[in-house]
């Protein structure tokens, strides 16, 4: 794996090791490097069979869906298995599609990452993929407040999509608001416009919830997962629907028809299921709480704020984040580069404590250092 000009060689949990041998504290987001449980498992299951039929069915699949359908609430019990969160929401769309054929426009909320295929890159930068998003032929409406609803035409919306953050304008996270969400699936379910949750970045504890979307009191029509989901060792996505959804656009044809190639292979369903036992056994969800409380706390002086293991760190307008950024990994932290003027510091779900204490202090020592620099 290779980011820019840094390699990383090997790692466990949140610690990887580079190109250069140095030890770095990963602050990206995601399950975690290597974590033994998750490993061992899929190790386990190669032994047996890797990649299956796609006419038939593997019990690892069976099983996984029915976890899925024990975990979501209520009505969400059909699931889809894909190779990946972004091909999980492209396969929602196509079923939201199959649900409105005659409709060419998708709501959603703006801010969000929606993945980096073809329909995730119009929403997450619609002005960048202006040529992509005529030649698939649907109008996209972005909403930021209440207001924007009133300029939605209903009549002809197939979809309506959101995920549980979003990073504004100015590059700040934040929680989507809960009086934005109320009206919006009041005015999809008048046209029956299906909602879905975009849950690929924020599921597995990393919110605080096990789901992201479960941080509010809405159901969703559809939720796509991925991202974590694979315990890091197996890529997979899933789309989960109600029955009634599923059978009205698929009919009685097998889940295992609807994906890539190799999507819900019998080594990623176990790699799930692995993951999702790694979680519940060890309290993730808590686990990432008070890993955001670590990071924020430590950071308080630089108004850092925690949204269950992911943390905002504004930067003072004369601060450089490309070279804050390096300086940071120089010293041991690797952070995504921002947005704007803010940095989104992201604990990966199996983090351990004492490390992202290390990173926090780290991070800290190395703001005093730039800050007084400046100054």
């Amino acid at each position: 794996m290779k980011t820019s000009n840094k390699q990383i060689i090997s790692g466990q949990y949140e610690t990887y090791t580079d190109g250069d041998g140095r030890q770095i504290i990963d602050l990206a987001g995601g399950f975690g490097f290597q974590v033994p449980s998750v490993i061992a498992a899929v190790s386990q299951q190669a032994d047996r069979m890797g990649l299956s039929n796609r006419v038939l069915m593997s019990e690892p699949l069976i099983a996984f869906c029915k976890r899925l359908a024990e975990l979501l609430p209520a009505p969400l019990v059909s699931s889809y298995i894909c190779s990946s969160g972004d091909e999980a929401f492209e396969g929602a769309l196509k079923l939201c599609k199959g649900l409105k054929p005659k409709g060419n426009t998708i709501v959603y909320i703006q801010g969000g990452d929606y993945g980096s295929l073809s329909y995730g890159r119009c929403l997450g930068a619609a002005q960048d993929y202006l040529e992509i998003q005529r030649f698939l032929g649907f109008e996209l409406v972005a909403v930021s407040d209440t207001r924007d609803l009133a300029k939605v035409d209903w009549n002809d919306c197939f979809a309506v999509c959101h995920t549980s953050t979003v990073i504004d304008e100015d590059g700040r996270l934040r929680l989507i608001d809960q009086t934005l969400l109320d009206p919006l699936y009041a005015a999809a379910a008048k046209v029956s416009a299906p909602v879905i949750a975009v849950d690929v970045q924020s599921c597995l504890g990393s919110l605080g919830t096990l789901f992201g979307f479960q941080r509010y009191h809405n159901t969703p029509d559809i939720v796509v997962l991925g991202g974590a989901l694979g315990g890091s060792a197996i890529p997979i996505g899933t789309y989960t629907c109600s029955e009634q959804m599923a059978y009205q656009v698929y009919g009685r044809s097998s889940p295992a028809k609807h994906g890539s190639t190799t999507a819900g292979n019998p080594m990623a369903c176990i790699a799930a299921m692995a993951a999702l036992d790694y979680v519940q056994a060890h309290g993730s969800v808590k686990q990432c709480f008070n890993n955001g409380q670590i990071l924020a706390q430590t950071l308080v002086s630089f108004g850092a704020v925690a949204c269950g293991a992911w943390v905002s760190l504004p930067l003072r307008g004369d601060v450089n984040p490309s070279r804050l950024c390096e300086e940071l990994y120089q010293r041991g932290v690797y952070i995504s580069p921002p947005r704007g003027r803010e940095l989104i510091l992201r604990c990966p779900v199996t983090a351990r404590a004492e490390h992202i204490q290390r990173a926090a202090t780290i991070i800290k020592e190395t703001f005093s250092h730039v800050l007084n620099h400046a100054a």
